[in-house]
């Protein structure tokens, strides 16, 4: 099958598919957009959304399976709103989450952007405070290691040791859930395809009642490298952990808005 089906008795050869394509496969041709190979196509469907006729199909991203933009979106200050309110939530409730909503939570990471639309982000889900707390006692293992070693973290990992000493998790913060993302080993811009898949999560938790905030101690355990959270999580050999975060359903409810620093840019 050809990597574009044209409809003829809808193409106008407006040109506006072959100018969007990022991988600059299209041209057009005499019966409208034509593709002579395929092997760029970064599976975007940018061609088949744009076209204002409908005349266009692609193999690797049919019509069929998309859905219309909706006619009515939040407007400017309800997003502006919503980016605004979001909160990193550190104090959750008992209950765990269930499988179905953290499905639904991990569904809306899929339309996150990547690089060159790679994607490639996979998850792992640790449920329960017991699983939670292995996780976290292996990151202090490796903070114990590090600060041996005499690491550039040493002070800050120590002072985080003290407060687990004393029975304070700002580790984990005791969440009932942890959800880790890895990527190919091979990937250069997998870390920062796993940082967007994670904002998405985020801006969309507070609206099923979840709550969540990026876990960077064991993140950075796991970017690292560390052996033994790898095999704890049994991370395969071809991927590497890009980030953690962690989820619950918020302890407390924020009535407001903190303000943060001025604005810093400059036009030149």
């Amino acid at each position: 099958m050809d990597l574009l089906q044209v409809d003829e008795s809808k193409c106008v050869r407006c040109g506006l598919c072959v100018a969007e394509c990022p991988a600059c496969l299209l041209s057009m041709g005499e019966h409208g957009p034509q593709c002579d190979f395929d092997r760029g196509c970064m599976s975007c469907g940018h061609c088949v959304a744009i076209c204002p006729r409908g005349a266009l199909d692609n193999k690797y991203t049919p019509r069929a399976e998309m859905a219309p933009v909706p006619d009515a979106l939040p407007d400017r200050q309800q997003v502006y709103d919503l980016l605004r309110a979001r909160r990193s939530v550190r104090q959750f409730k008992d209950a765990v989450p269930t499988e179905e909503e953290l499905r639904q939570l991990l569904e809306v990471c899929r339309y996150a952007p990547t690089a060159g639309n790679s994607q490639g982000v996979y998850y792992t889900v640790i449920r329960g405070r017991e699983k939670v707390q292995q996780v976290a006692r292996c990151v202090a293992d490796w903070m114990r290691d590090e600060v041996e070693q005499g690491t550039p973290n040493k002070r800050y990992f120590q002072a985080v040791l003290r407060s687990w000493d004393r029975g304070i998790d700002i580790i984990a913060r005791s969440a009932p859930v942890l959800v880790f993302a890895s990527v190919r080993r091979l990937c250069l811009t997998g870390p920062s395809n796993a940082e967007e898949s994670f904002a998405y999560a985020e801006l969309y938790a507070p609206t099923m009642g979840l709550g969540t905030t990026i876990a960077g101690f064991i993140g950075s355990c796991g970017m690292a490298g560390y052996a033994p959270l790898r095999e704890l999580l049994d991370v395969p050999p071809k991927q590497n952990l890009a980030g953690c975060m962690m989820v619950g359903y918020p302890k407390v409810r924020y009535r407001l808005m903190p303000e943060r620093q001025h604005l810093k840019v400059e036009f030149k």
